[in-house]
């Protein structure tokens, strides 16, 4: 602690002029940084329980009550200081704090500042500090200015700076821990040997207990490659289904009694309050199973019979896929393999939730993950962790969006940015001024298609004259299931087929002579066994439209020119739809012409 003399004139970037009510409460911000000063707040009623301090001996000893003296002492000593300084003082020993705040700053750094946020809502910040002259302090209060955090400064001692630093981080590592389950070897045998059909499922769960009912319902998602787990209450049942390749199926039932204390089980594990089933809530836990961590985003949902639940299970093992394994052939190809050594421009992918955005944009970047590039993105939530980037996580309730965070990546130095999706003007025109100052800019839409991209971003309010400079590409696709190579069979193609194949076939030869595509004799059915759970399908690629934004196509983009005249240049200039590329996938054998249909109708 700086002595009292040299305090008496502080660095002007943290200490207000103008001495506030030395009395101060955790929800206090009637003296802040800021030119604004916003009313006093209280802490809600929700607020997290606090972080409580070991308990003390029944019996102290006299070398206990004297430390107790001193540290009271100090305490008071520290409360006149900040009178002088015109700055709250706050205990910070007895004062609750969340283990969210825990994100804010590493403790790392909040030790090397002898620092802590202790208070927050929404923007607004209460920092508790030791020195108001430490540099490491003031620089990671000014970054945290940058942030437009709406700061509040108070004075506190460096033994309870030092005690809270402490609780805060080990709560923190507490809560990470709650939500990590290791399934054992045990539940893993007992579904090998047990469950040779996942309806058996619903008589085990009769006889074992909550924890390791959901335990064996992941392995079972786990052991079919499922992307969800639902469970869907509705009058008298509970029913469980599986996406499996995109497509949602019914595993089993379950008794509503049952249900009630599974549902209490994943509640707990992923965060949820188990107190409140009338509003919506998010949460997220991880399991462990033979090594693999699978992170599962939890979303429930109130309905008529009860909450509903939707598990997305995120394997972080499974790597990422290159971009012919996601199903880019040709022309797509090399477009995406050039893609990954522009030096800056927008890149977009396209097409509806659950179409394969996620994993084209993480095939993107580990590409550009390179020792001599700087990747930094912005996610909601993150998905995959890639070792060598920085990723951050938005939190819109805690005033933390994607314009936000997208203002601070850039002040990181970055080369390559991804920001998980433009949804508002603020972030697109923040996007595309980074794609125009010498960052490459990836992002998502959810357009139908790769030309609508463009009206969509006008829509949002972005002009043409920053558009068509901005863009470099923009990827529109679906996914569609693969064959199941164990039980396809050849049969005759009928004269609908026929019809189909005869009129994309010409359509692509008046493209480009470069796609050889004929009308076939026969083409492969799904039939359905064992190895597929009986769909006839097994696992998913994605079919593609890539539309190249070069010199014609900006010239038309600026001219507001119409989609269709677009459109035309880009086919002129050898452009494939998602139909037609969906189509050639098919005459490699690896999908069919029904799955085509399927995710391609709306087009």
């Amino acid at each position: 602690m700086p002595d009292q003399n040299s305090a008496t004139n502080p660095k002007p970037s943290i200490i207000s002029s103008t001495p506030p009510n030395n009395s101060s409460s955790a929800g206090d911000f009637s003296h802040t940084t800021a030119a604004s000063t916003p009313q006093a707040q209280s802490i809600p009623e929700n607020q997290p329980q606090p972080i409580t301090d070991p308990q003390l001996p029944q019996s102290p000893s006299f070398s206990d009550a004297v430390t107790k003296v001193n540290r009271d002492l100090k305490e008071k000593a520290v409360n006149e200081q900040a009178k002088q300084l015109g700055l709250s003082y706050i205990n910070i020993e007895k004062t609750p704090i969340n283990p969210d705040l825990s994100s804010i700053l590493t403790k790392e750094q909040a030790t090397a500042g002898l620092l802590i946020p202790f208070f927050r809502i929404g923007k607004k910040l209460r920092i508790a500090i030791q020195d108001p002259q430490n540099q490491t302090a003031i620089a990671l209060i000014e970054e945290l200015k940058t942030q437009d955090y709406l700061l509040n400064i108070n004075l506190a001692s460096d033994q309870g700076i030092i005690s809270a630093i402490d609780r805060l981080y080990k709560a923190a590592e507490k809560t990470t821990s709650q939500i990590i389950t290791q399934i054992n070897e045990a539940d893993i045998q007992t579904y090998e040997k047990e469950i040779q059909n996942l309806s058996e499922l619903q008589g085990k769960l009769k006889s074992i207990t909550a924890e390791e009912g959901l335990n064996l319902i992941n392995l079972g998602a786990i052991k079919t490659n499922a992307s969800d787990i639902h469970y869907q209450p509705e009058e008298g049942r509970v029913i469980v289904r599986f996406r499996i390749d995109g497509v949602l199926q019914t595993i089993f039932e379950m008794d509503p009694k049952i249900f009630a204390n599974l549902a209490n089980q994943l509640k707990y594990k992923s965060g949820l309050k188990l107190n409140i089933d009338n509003i919506p809530q998010d949460g997220r836990y991880r399991f462990i199973v033979n090594g693999r961590k699978i992170d599962v985003r939890v979303s429930s949902l109130p309905t008529e019979f009860g909450e509903t639940f939707v598990c997305r299970l995120l394997d972080n093992k499974k790597g990422f896929l290159n971009f012919e394994e996601a199903g880019f052939i040709g022309r797509n190809l090399k477009l995406m393999e050039h893609a990954v050594k522009i030096a800056h421009g927008m890149i977009l992918i396209t097409g509806p939730t659950g179409s394969g955005k996620t994993t084209t944009l993480y095939s993107l970047l580990d590409k550009f993950n390179t020792p001599e590039k700087k990747v930094i993105t912005l996610e909601d939530p993150i998905e995959y962790h890639l070792s060598g980037i920085s990723q951050s996580q938005i939190n819109v309730k805690r005033g933390y969006d994607f314009a936000d965070g997208l203002r601070s990546i850039l002040r990181q130095d970055p080369d390559v940015v991804m920001v998980g999706e433009i949804r508002d003007f603020a972030t697109a025109e923040t996007a595309a001024q980074a794609s125009l100052t010498g960052h490459v800019l990836l992002s998502t839409l959810h357009t139908n298609s790769a030309i609508e991209s463009i009206p969509r971003l006008v829509n949002i309010g972005l002009q043409s004259f920053m558009i068509a400079p901005a863009l470099h590409m923009i990827v529109a696709q679906r996914l569609v299931r693969q064959l199941c190579p164990n039980c396809r069979q050849k049969q005759p193609i009928t004269e609908i087929e026929k019809r189909i194949f005869d009129e994309i076939c010409q359509a692509i030869q008046k493209i480009t002579t470069e796609i050889a595509c004929q009308t076939p004799n026969e083409l492969w059915h799904p039939v359905g066994c064992d190895q597929c759970s009986h769909t006839g399908y097994l696992g998913r690629l994605g079919i593609h439209e890539i539309l190249i934004i070069d010199e014609p196509i900006k010239r038309l983009i600026m001219d507001q020119k119409s989609s269709n005249d677009i459109i035309l240049k880009a086919r002129e200039q050898g452009m494939l739809t998602m139909r037609e590329d969906g189509l050639l996938k098919v005459l490699q054998d690896k999908t069919t012409l029904e799955e085509v249909q399927r995710v391609t109708q709306i087009l």
